[in-house]
């Protein structure tokens, strides 16, 4: 039975796996995996993967540890084999995907700090460790380095369905019958789609019916198209072609010659004799919205000089809110005018002519006080009679 080794967590350098183990966390190394193949003597071996990645040249490590292991080995995805664990897993003879596993592929990344020359050291750096990663992938799927640099610039997850197809995985667990393949949603299959087939099916099957395709012998007595063809998907019941001949004659023979009439208007008596329903409940709702037009623009009607226009509106069918608007455009015409009329009236009158009567702008204060004061006593003087 293959020795089961379970690599979880990310992939770290030996120098760093003694934290790992103090804080009692999963992670993967060379060293961690030599052991375990040490253990396994050669023996057919088995790796439980689910790892978001990590260092670039402890993966590296891992990658070739594996290549060099004598035994089989069997690389299966439980969860993830992101960054750095797809392409140490590209060292399995055989590499398995759980149904709800993925695998991604994408570019190198680290941090840097410097000056100029120590970024655009690391540019190239990154650029030379993208090509190195591609090696990996390219022993195992056989693509080209500019397809797979490609797949990597885009930080390309893959269902297992992809990964098989695209020739980074080799099956899927527990998929003895392939069905899952069967499936596959990856747009570079070439495989037809489902809604496509089934839009296929039904032109086939109506045509068939219909008599536009003749099912006992091609065009110019060629092979029947159909022959040989499983056909029980489409119909159930079928089991050969000749009875699928017998089944369509029957039925075309069962079919009365159609004839296709155009269809002819209507006017409102035949929508009411045909259809009562239909013209009762257009002719209601036709009604309240006469009703409901007429009484918003009586409500309009008290407005100063908005009878005419209400009266118009009610005759000709125009709405409330149309007539609101020829109402305030009058309102505001009219203002208008009787403004104009009344500064006429005022210029043919000759009052704008009139000086004004102004006091003095000299005046003798005391004069002015002592005429006040002689006023108000003429005003005693009055309201007591006259009497001193």
């Amino acid at each position: 039975m293959p020795k089961k080794i379970k690599l979880n967590g990310p992939v770290i350098g030996d120098g760093s796996t003694w934290l790992y183990d103090w804080l009692g966390m999963p992670c993967i190394s060379a060293s961690k995996l030599s052991k375990e193949l040490d253990d396994a003597r050669g023996e057919d071996v088995e790796l439980y993967v689910n790892s978001p990645g990590g260092s670039v040249s402890a993966g590296s490590e891992v990658y070739t540890i594996l290549k060099e292991y004598t035994g089989k080995k069997t690389g299966k995805v439980t969860g993830f084999a992101a960054s750095a664990a797809s392409f140490f897993l590209m060292g399995v003879d055989v590499l398995m995907m759980s149904p709800t596993s993925q695998l991604m592929i994408h570019n190198a990344s680290t941090w840097t700090e410097g000056d100029k020359n120590t970024h655009s050291s690391n540019v190239e750096m990154l650029k030379s460790t993208d090509v190195a990663i591609t090696n990996a992938y390219r022993l195992k799927t056989g693509k080209s380095t500019d397809e797979l640099l490609d797949l990597m610039n885009k930080t390309t997850w893959m269902n297992p369905q992809m990964a098989v197809e695209l020739g980074f995985a080799d099956g899927i667990l527990f998929d003895e019958t392939n069905s899952l393949i069967a499936v596959s949603n990856s747009l570079t299959s070439g495989e037809i789609p489902p809604d496509v087939e089934a839009k296929l099916r039904d032109v086939v099957i109506s045509a068939m019916l219909k008599g536009g395709v003749d099912v006992k012998s091609g065009s110019n007595g060629e092979k029947n198209p159909f022959e040989g063809l499983d056909l029980s998907a489409i119909f159930p019941n079928i089991t050969d072609l000749t009875q699928l001949t017998n089944s369509i004659e029957e039925c075309n023979s069962d079919q009365e010659p159609e004839t296709k009439e155009e269809p002819k208007n209507m006017d409102l008596d035949q929508l009411k004799a045909q259809y009562p329903d239909i013209f009762n409940a257009a002719f209601k709702e036709g009604q309240d919205a006469e009703r409901s037009r007429i009484t918003a623009l009586n409500a309009l009607a008290n407005s100063p000089g908005a009878a005419e226009i209400v009266a118009a509106a009610i005759e000709n069918g125009t709405t409330a809110g149309e007539a609101a608007i020829k109402i305030v455009q009058a309102s505001a015409a009219r203002v208008t005018e009787q403004g104009d009329k009344r500064l006429k009236d005022s210029q043919n009158s000759g009052a704008h002519q009139v000086e004004s009567d102004e006091a003095p702008l000299d005046q003798n204060q005391d004069a002015v006080s002592d005429a006040e004061a002689e006023a108000i006593k003429s005003e005693i003087d009055n309201m007591l009679g006259g009497r001193k």
